[in-house]
């Protein structure tokens, strides 16, 4: 019998945008029952967000919305109406964990704050994601995922000095949040489980980021000082570089490498010439090198080089394209992307879960729920009928 790590814990899913989703689905990827709760009729602002097969807006279409919903059960329910509090605070009683990505505040306006929560099911979790935290002045601000990456003195330091600072690409600040809320809600669910203490968690995105160092911020708490701000900080050589098929990038750094690197090239004599026998004369004679290594590189392809590093162990590795990456033999092996079928979009590729475990394995992939697909399952367990929930569909609170 194939048991899934999480499958002991009931998650209900009330945040929108992609930190929240991200943290429920990693839960629902290793088996958590993950019950995404939509507003009635427009849904997750998310499926507004395409891409959308033939360009078609539809909220059942959603590629980051499938993406992000995998493995989940969907109901819809109007948190705002004093019905809609009630049939939460009923569901509430039976979970283990709310993930919830509103500003502060505003649950406990509606009644549906953590101290209200918590009189109800004294072992609840619950994981607050907010741009900036549940406290301090700037509490009540929002944020797009480049302020955060500005504010947090990641994108300081990003760029060459000539030019103006860089930022990761779109979203990627809102899966590091939401891996990290992640990561917290199950240190949470110790204490739950153990001692049967709940408790609120507040995650702050400006933190997460902040609190994931780039080691330069490392370099400036202990020493008071700024490195230069440069796109590929390192040794030589360090970055991408072009090749007979495309581009391969390098992270060659230390002594030890870059000896390596010149017998790879076959090419030893190099790390006996002053100017790049240590890391300093590299530095000042980068132009010298670089025209021997392009001439290296701009005869092989991105695999020779790939193959031909790696036996060195020299730090290197082929710039896929998508495209590339759906076939990659590494991933394909271990079996990373599979091919899942949803009523709606059909048969599609999805990413597998990232990190595997030896006994209890992730869930086999589930499609995303269409709009208020599970409202009779999970509130048939409540023990209301279809007649009831025909009647709160009239209502507007499912």
């Amino acid at each position: 019998m194939i048991v899934n790590p999480l499958s002991d814990l009931r998650v209900l899913d009330i945040s929108d945008g992609i930190a929240g989703s991200y943290c429920s689905s990693l839960l629902a990827e290793y088996g958590a029952e993950v019950i995404k709760i939509e507003p009635p009729v427009t849904g997750d602002p998310i499926r507004a967000i395409g891409p959308f097969p033939s360009q078609k807006a539809d909220p059942e279409t959603s590629g980051l919305f499938i993406h992000l919903n995998a493995n989940k059960k969907g109901i819809t329910l109007n948190l705002q109406s004093e019905s809609g509090a009630t049939l939460f605070k009923e569901l509430t009683k039976e979970s283990d964990i709310v993930i919830e990505s509103f500003e502060p505040g505003y649950l406990d306006s509606i009644g549906l704050g953590y101290q209200s929560l918590e009189s109800i099911n004294p072992a609840l979790v619950v994981t607050s994601i907010t741009p900036f935290g549940q406290t301090g002045p700037y509490r009540d601000y929002r944020a797009s995922d480049i302020g955060i990456f500005a504010m947090s003195g990641r994108m300081y330091v990003h760029g060459v000095d000539t030019d103006s600072p860089l930022a990761y690409g779109p979203d990627v600040i809102w899966y590091q949040v939401g891996a990290t809320a992640a990561a917290a809600t199950m240190s949470a669910i110790f204490s739950s489980f153990n001692y049967g203490i709940g408790q609120q968690l507040d995650i702050s995105c400006l933190e997460a980021l902040t609190g994931n160092v780039d080691n330069r911020l490392l370099f400036f708490e202990y020493t008071g000082e700024l490195t230069p701000r440069t796109r590929w900080p390192g040794g030589l050589p360090q970055g991408a570089y072009p090749c007979a098929d495309g581009y391969v990038i390098f992270g060659v750094g230390y002594d030890r490498y870059f000896k390596r690197l010149c017998q790879a090239m076959e090419m030893p004599w190099i790390y006996s010439d002053p100017r790049w026998a240590n890391y300093s004369a590299r530095t000042n004679n980068s132009e010298a090198f670089e025209m021997l290594f392009l001439e290296w590189l701009l005869k092989r392809t991105r695999d020779e080089i790939f193959r031909t590093c790696q036996s060195n162990r020299v730090m290197c590795a082929p710039l896929l394209s998508f495209e590339e990456l759906i076939q990659d033999d590494q991933l394909s092996t271990r079996g990373f992307f599979s091919a899942i079928h949803h009523p709606t979009v059909g048969h599609h590729t999805t990413m597998g879960p990232p990190f595997m475990l030896s006994n209890t394995p992730a869930k086999t992939k589930e499609p995303s729920p269409l709009l208020g697909q599970h409202n009779a399952v999970i509130y048939g367990r409540l023990g209301y009928t279809e007649l009831q929930l025909s009647q709160f569909r009239t209502a507007g609170i499912v």
